[in-house]
């Protein structure tokens, strides 16, 4: 059996795509492939428990298959001796490096095959390169974020906005001051399980998401119970409703605001309306189970090995 190995360089701060990555090589190791993470060093810290096994002296041989993610493509070089197949698990479109020449397709990122995570990644190769990838969703595992008792707070994840969030922050306290003593809390570098339990103890999530192919932590809040106000970030389109969220338009901090202070008051004033909002996102997490997550990463790469 061709080996798989998962291309990474050691993050030093925790992403929810490299656990995506991480949860793959789990699922395929556990099913009988010959697969594991590849990196060169190992990061500074273990963000994601046991998950998969992971190589820090992987040379590649004729008949791997290499994956890399659509922002660390140069991983691929230093196995260019190698006859081995290259591909592309592209999680944002939005960090492809886009070569020169237009005119040679997905060659232009030195790759055979692409696979994607989400509808936005989908649309993306179809819209501007004409070609229809296979797409390996993304999952909430209900053991990490499920219900837990609730604290009066607001919790946010500012990697991607930080100057937006202070900004927000000072806004709302000033537009709804009757609502200023509530406490926003951040998480920031911390582990996969410390980040479902703060996920999972807040009674609000605001989401700052930003250019993505789809965005996980509103999803996660939806799993936790956790109320999602905020940014769709493009992506977040795939799943985000009226009916799971309160959403603002993009870079509309007006609307932003406002959203997180109907989103308080539906939580202390209206049960039902709070319980209708709860189970709506719950039936959204549903379509992203694992169990279908697993299923088609496996009919992927049982295709992708018989090629």
């Amino acid at each position: 059996m061709p080996r798989i190995r998962y291309l990474l360089p050691p993050f030093d701060r925790p992403f929810g795509g490299v656990a995506t990555i991480h949860r793959h090589v789990g699922w395929l190791t556990a099913h009988g492939f010959d697969a594991a993470i590849a990196m060169t060093a190992p990061p500074p810290r273990d963000f994601y428990g046991a998950w998969a096994r992971v190589e820090y002296d992987f040379q590649a041989q004729d008949g791997d298959r290499l994956v890399a993610p659509e922002g660390a493509l140069v991983l691929l070089a230093p196995h260019a001796g190698a006859a081995a197949r290259r591909l592309m698990f592209c999680q944002n479109q939005y960090y492809l490096p886009f070569g020169p020449d237009p005119a040679r397709g997905i060659g232009e990122f030195g790759v055979d095959r692409v696979f994607g995570s989400s509808v936005a990644v989908r649309d993306f190769f179809r819209d501007v390169y004409a070609l229809d990838i296979p797409i390996v969703p993304y999952s909430i595992d209900p053991a990490a974020y499920a219900p837990a008792p609730k604290s009066r707070s607001i919790l946010l994840m500012p990697r991607k906005r930080g100057d937006l969030a202070v900004f927000l922050h000072h806004a709302f306290k000033r537009r709804h001051a009757r609502l200023a003593d509530i406490p926003w809390l951040s998480v920031d570098g911390a582990g996969v399980a410390d980040a479902a339990a703060a996920m999972a103890r807040a009674q609000w999530f605001l989401s700052l998401s930003h250019r993505e192919s789809f965005g996980l932590p509103p999803l996660e809040a939806m799993a936790c119970g956790t109320v999602p106000v905020g940014f769709m970030g493009d992506g977040g389109r795939e799943y985000m409703n009226d009916a799971n969220g309160f959403w603002a338009p993009e870079e509309d901090w007006l609307a932003c605001v406002d959203a997180l202070a109907r989103a308080i008051d539906m939580v202390d004033r209206d049960p039902p309306a709070t319980s209708a909002l709860r189970a709506a996102g719950t039936a959204t997490v549903a379509r992203y189970s694992p169990d279908v997550a697993r299923a088609a990463l496996l009919a992927f790469w049982r295709d992708e090995l018989a090629a």
